[in-house]
This record gives structure tokens, sequence and C-alpha cells, in this order.
């Protein structure tokens, strides 16, 4: 049996080599894991991967020597004092996540059965023998500290159930120290995104100026390959829903590795993250104010760090100039460029006295992507009131789409809620027993009876429309995406309208390549159209988003109008439903309104503009803090005008229509009667609870 099994030449001889070629294989496979040097001394090899030092020690008889070696039992080979030593350094300064195996690298793979091991970490004592077929590894996932050291021994045998297959054969292996990236490739810091057990987190892969193809990211934002968002660089997070069945099932998808394609085909909706932040004031004490970049810096958690804090107070005037009252914890009284403000959308429910949220504060909240659109073939044939003003209809979130139109907002607002039923096509987790979108009276209040879910799916609301103008006016925004300059910094419009036949046909994601392109057909682009257009215009399609770049929010210049949840109450403070819809107003023998979370609330005014009127609107809504003058509707940044909802049209509608190239725009504020008009769109939102 002499001499039938070595490993003591072929393991030092191949050590150096291998190490050199596994951090080759590392440099490859993994975004941070990159050789940085390597030296050999008289007694030792050393190897820098990554935050890492891996250092092999020599004993005085050798690493893992097996000279003359014969098959031994577990209890021989455990007290055989030749040992391979090891130590992994952490040399970085956050900290190391990471694996440590035996690789087999001889053409003798048939050893794996009968090679056994041990092996002992920081001297804790060995564990219980195995062989490399059963376990390779010797730690799976261990955690290192900045600055701190482990140290690893190993010791290997033949085990006794060996023959002489095994004789006159060489064994080689080598240690392989797997570096995982600890470090969200995000540094804005920016909260992560909430992502619910039915979205898919995804990324855009270009094949051309104007092709491309959503794939699933990595849920964990640590894999360079497969980034899920960068803040800093302009990538917000995007997810997605898909069919129960399509051309994959939605079960596939979920459990899909990072880089399968999501075909748009099986997408039912799109969503963009909006992180929790803060903004520092420019604006807050009812005066005017230029077009320019508004400071945004992200909120870890549910951490509220601004100084200023408003909450209602709803006049009952008939001309009333105000809906809240705002002060300064630290400065006393507001000042502009130095009072910072927790943008108010995320809290989702009303503010208390003293400027606290009465509701759940959010770490973020998911904006829809596009504007609503439907798959019911009825309204989409032939868009009209009889057809589309109805509460049970499959919302689609997705580009190229109609807008859903010709519904009343209280229907809207309902089949947002619908999203989030028991059996809905998009699967969104709910009881079994929640099976309408009214609550246990049957009321449309927006609450869900036998609801048991922790995340809520509503339409727009006033400040929740604002949060993501802001960001988008952000350092993190378009306005501060430098291949943009000038005017072209404004979102671009979707300027596409069919006014040719009737009805008329608005399409979701569209953009004129330009701020302010006539209403088009033909001259619109996709989405995705990232042709540079040159002279600081940049994307001629994904201009049109909230970040100039395809990972934005689109449809908020132009596309159809949006209603959204902000309600300008009768002068005597109560609901004001105006042609809404099923809703009746606390004038009502019945009333049936939306609980207070659900929309933002203003004081009544028989002025539609300029001042008092526009004083209505709130710290955070993109409304009065975005005027330059207060004397004329049109003095809204990026000439934006500035209407409030007055006397009977007590809804707001933000951003225009297509065919307002003019006017339209992300700051562009109009009235509405909550009605089934041709031009009116929505979208959803969705948010979730802290602890989700």
């Amino acid at each position: 049996m002499k001499d039938f099994f070595r490993i003591n030449k072929p393991f030092k001889k191949y050590l150096p080599v291998y190490m050199i070629m596994l951090s080759i294989m590392l440099l490859l496979g993994t975004s941070y894991a990159l050789l940085r040097s390597s030296h050999q001394g008289e007694n030792s090899y050393v190897m820098n991967v990554g935050l890492l030092e891996v250092t092999f020690v020599d004993s005085q008889t050798s690493a893992l020597t097996l000279e003359n070696a014969k098959p031994v039992t577990d209890e021989e080979g455990k007290s055989n004092t030749n040992e391979l030593v090891f130590t992994v350094k952490n040399t970085g300064n956050i900290i190391a996540k990471y694996s440590v195996y035996i690789e087999e690298t001889s053409t003798s793979p048939e050893f794996k059965t009968v090679i056994r091991f041990i092996s002992n970490k920081n001297d804790t004592g060995y564990n219980d023998p195995k062989t490399l077929s059963e376990d390779k590894y010797i730690d799976t996932e261990s955690y290192l500290n900045a600055g701190e050291t482990a140290t690893y021994k190993v010791k290997a045998w033949i085990s006794e159930t060996a023959d002489t297959t095994y004789m006159n054969k060489t064994f080689t292996a080598r240690i392989v120290v797997e570096v995982f990236q600890t470090q969200n490739l995000d540094t804005s810091g920016a909260n992560e995104p909430q992502l619910l057990d039915n979205m898919i987190p995804v990324y855009y892969e270009a094949t051309s100026d104007t092709e491309g193809v959503w794939r699933k990211a990595d849920s964990n934002n640590k894999n360079k390959n497969y980034q899920w968002y960068d803040y800093t660089n302009f990538m917000w997070a995007n997810a997605v829903t898909v069919k129960e069945n399509g051309t994959k099932t939605r079960s596939e998808y979920l459990s899909s590795a990072p880089g399968a394609e999501v075909l748009m085909d099986d997408i039912t909706t799109m969503w963009v993250w909006i992180p929790r932040f803060r903004y520092t004031v420019f604006n807050g004490n009812n005066e005017t104010a230029s077009l320019q970049i508004i400071d945004v810096h992200f909120e870890t958690g549910i951490e509220t760090t601004g100084t200023v804090r408003c909450h209602d107070e709803i006049l009952t005037s008939s001309s009333s100039g105000s809906s809240e009252v705002c002060s300064d914890d630290q400065n006393r009284s507001i000042i502009n460029g130095t009072s910072t403000y927790t943008h108010p959308a995320f809290c989702f429910g009303s503010k208390n006295t003293d400027g606290s949220c009465n509701g759940e504060e959010l770490k973020g909240f998911w904006m829809a992507k596009f504007e609503m659109s439907t798959d019911d073939s009825t309204c989409l044939s032939s868009q009209s009131t009889t057809n589309c003003s109805k509460a049970g209809l499959n919302i689609l979130v997705k580009p190229g789409e109609q807008s859903l139109r010709y519904i009343t907002l209280s229907n809207l607002f309902a089949n947002a809620r619908n999203m989030e039923v028991y059996g809905n096509i998009h699967g969104f987790s709910q009881s079994e027993s929640a099976t309408t979108w009214k609550d246990s009276s049957g009321n449309l209040t927006g609450e869900i009876a036998n609801d048991n879910n922790i995340f809520d799916i509503h339409i727009l609301k006033n400040m929740e429309w604002g949060a993501v103008a802001y960001l988008s006016q952000s350092q993190y925004g378009k306005y501060g995406n430098s291949l943009y300059i000038g005017n072209y910094k404004e979102v671009y419009i979707n300027n596409y309208y069919n006014n040719y036949t009737s009805p008329y046909i608005y399409k979701t994601g569209y953009s004129g390549g330009s701020y302010n392109s006539s209403y088009s057909k033909t001259s619109t682009y996709l989405y995705n159209d990232m042709t540079d257009i040159g002279s600081g215009r940049g994307y001629r399609g994904a201009g049109a988003s909230t970040t100039g770049t395809v990972y934005g929010v689109y449809d908020m210049n132009g596309g159809a109008w949006e209603y959204v949840m902000g309600n300008m109450v009768y002068k005597n403070g109560n609901f004001y439903v105006s042609s809404a819809g099923t809703w009746s107003s606390t004038e009502a023998s019945n009333p049936v309104y939306p609980n207070i979370k659900y929309y933002d609330k203003y004081s009544y005014s028989t002025s539609n503009y300029g001042n008092p009127s526009v004083l209505r609107s709130k710290l955070g809504d993109a409304i009065k803090e975005t005027s330059t003058s207060l004397a004329s509707y049109t003095d809204g940044w990026n000439s934006d005008y500035h209407y409030m909802p007055y006397s009977s049209y007590s809804w707001f509608m933000l951003g225009d229509s297509a065919s307002g190239s003019t006017s339209a725009g992300m700051f562009h504020s109009y009235f509405g009667d909550g009605g089934d008009w041709n031009s009116y769109s929505s979208r959803a939102v969705v948010v979730c609870s802290p602890e989700y």
C-alpha cells in the first residue's frame, strides 16, 4: 500500500497557482472580490481578495502531508498531527461576508468519496468527520467585522473504506475563500424598497437605443451584474407584478434567478419606489420662488428629521387663504434654505396638532410607473361612460396602453382598492374572505371588509404626487441629471393624443422628445427610446420620466389629466363629493366618504387662482411653493398653470393633458368635479406598514 496516496507535493505545488486562478474567477464572477495583491514568503502564501486577506502558513511537517498514507479509521485520522493552517482577515472598513470550502482539482473525482476531513475555527474544536462528497464546506456564510481575523485548521485522511482502486493516483485540491458583496450598491442612503411577496425587482437591459428587455434584479442590490437601483445615478428601484399564468407562471418568475427576462406581455403592473425623504424648504412663507433644484436628504427607516411641523387647519370662510398651520421646532419660524421638512406623503393618515403623524409613518411608497389602463375589452374598444365608468375593472400599469378614462373618481378609487381584494389578477396577498372593495357595511370608505394584509393600494393623493415631483426636481431626479440642460431638465410631455377619431385616445408612456411638443399620434416616442438627441436634450423617450432615464415615473407631464385624491371641502368643512360618483357628503342623510388617510383635505374658496386662493395649497404638494408669482394662474415653475378647486369643482387634477403643451407640466394644477370626462384618468399607489 506504500505511496499509493500522496497529497503533499501536488498541494504545495498548485496552491499558489490555484489561488491566483481563484482570484481571477472571483473578479469575473462578482463585483467586489477583486484581486489586489499576492505574495509568497518563506513559510506562507498570502493573497488579498476584496475585503479579505488570506494567509496560508506551512507547519514544520508541511501542510496536509499524507506521505506513504494508507486508509485509516476516523479516530486515527483525527489524531494525525499534520494540519493545514490559514487565516482570513478583514482588512476593509465594513463587515465582510464569506464562505470557505475545499474544491477538488484533480482528474480523479472519485477521491471525493474517500477523502475525509475535519476543520476547526479559532480553536473552538474540530467538527465531525465528513467526506468532500457529503459536504465540502469548512465554513458557510460567516461574517468578519473590520479588522477581525479568523484562523482555520484542517486535517485530512483516507477513509478505511478505500480499496486498491486509488493506488498510484494523485489527489489535488484547493481552499476557496468565497467573498460575498455585503455593501448595497446604492450609496444614497435611501430606504431599501419594501418588496411585496408578489413583486419582482427588475432592471432594464438595452439591446439598442430603442429596444430592450426587463430582467429580474438582485433583490439585495449587491450584485453589479443584476443591479436593482442606484438613486445617486438616477436609477430608481422598479418592480413589476405578473399574470398567474402567462408564458411562465407567477411562481416560476418569482423563483427564477437574477437576470431572467420578464416579458412585457406577462406584466400586469409596473411600480417605482419613492423612498422617505426630507427636503430643504425653499418657499415656506407664502411667498414666491424661482425655478431651482430641491435639496433632498433620504431618511432612515421611519425617522422624522425635518424641523418643520404642519397640521390641517381647514377654514370655513368663502374666500379661505390657508389649509394648514406650520411651524419650525428649531428655528422658531420657517427659514427658507435652512428649515427642513419630512415630506408629508410619508405619513399615511392625517396629522395631529403637534405635527406628528396620526396614522402610519412610511419608509416609502410604490408609485405606479404609468397612468392606469385596463384589460376590459368593452371599455377599450369604445371608451365611454357606459363602458368604462364601473367598479369592476382590472387595472393595468404598463406602457403603450390606452389611459383609462370616462370614469368617475369614486369608480377609479374603487378599482384601485379592488387591486387588493382576494383573487386579484396581480397576486397581491389577501384573506379569502376579503372579496369586496367595500367595508363591512357596504360603503365605499376604502376599508376592505376582512382585510388582513399590511399594505394598501389606493388612488394617488396630492401629497404623493408632490413627493414624486420634488424627488424629480432634486439631485436624484431629472433636474439633477447632467445629461439635460436648461429647459430640457423639465420632464418631457407625453404628447400621444389621437383626436382624429372619436373617442379620443391617450396612451401611456410616450414622449414628445421635448417638454412642450405638440400633441401627435406619430411624432412621439416610446418610454424606452434612449436615442441621445444631443445639445443637452438627452434621451428622446426616457426624457419623459422623472429621472431622465428609463427608471423614473412617466406621464406626469401630459398624457391624460390625472385625478388625485385632494378634496376641497364645503365652506362648513364637510367632505365635498361634487360629481365624483357614489360617495355622499356629510350634507346627505347617510353620508359616505373615504377614510381621511385616502385623501388630502383643503379649505373652501370661491376663487380658483391667485392670492389668496393658491395659498390654500400645502407645503409638499408642489403648488404654491413652486409659484414664481401669486398674481396669475400662469406663474408656476416652467410656466405651469396653478388653478385651485373652487365652488362646485371640488377635486384636484394634476399634470394637464397631451393637448395642453404650453401649460402642461409636473407642477400644473387644475380643478375638476370628479366626473367621468373623456380626458381624465389617474394612477395608483402602494404603501406598506413599516414592519413589512
